[in-house]
């Protein structure tokens, strides 16, 4: 595991990777009609707390592109800047970035666990909820790889 760590081509690959995945889907649900008929909020705006409305909303114009292109571009300064450092990383880097793993993980865990919560106590608008969750929990994850990349030069 130590040397999967170690190595920044691992660390481009998975960030790439995942950022690909979501980038598609946003792309593919972008103005696409049958994801604009699952959005709940959209359909209900005049009872639905605001934020919730305007977020559907935003969604259903497809401006969820605009998140995409935002985490492309993240992306691919970090994989660049990944790729400029050729030489593996020491053992102090490798350790710094096990404890970034760590904390993003417990992150994620107690996210999840508010998303739960969030679902539990009204389960309208999952598609909007979990398009929020993604979008939030996927910039951090690349904001913070960026911040981590940074730091590390």
């Amino acid at each position: 595991m130590k040397e999967l760590i170690r190595n920044p081509a691992v660390n481009a690959g998975c960030i790439g990777l995942f950022t690909a995945f979501y980038s598609l889907v946003f792309f593919v649900t972008a103005g696409n009609v049958e994801f604009s008929r699952t959005l709940y909020y959209s359909a209900v705006s005049k009872q639905a707390v605001p934020f919730w409305s305007e977020w559907s909303a935003f969604l259903a114009a497809g401006r969820h592109m605009g998140i995409a292109y935002a985490m492309i571009g993240l992306t691919v300064l970090v994989i660049l800047l990944l790729i400029s450092h050729r030489k593996k990383y020491d053992e102090y880097h490798a350790a710094v970035l096990a404890r970034c793993f760590t904390v993003a993980l417990a992150l994620t865990l107690i996210a999840i666990a508010v998303f739960y919560l969030m679902i539990l106590s009204d389960a309208n608008g999952i598609v909007e909820k979990f398009t929020l969750f993604v979008s939030i929990h996927w910039s951090t994850v690349v904001m913070a790889d960026l911040a981590y990349v940074l730091w590390s030069r």
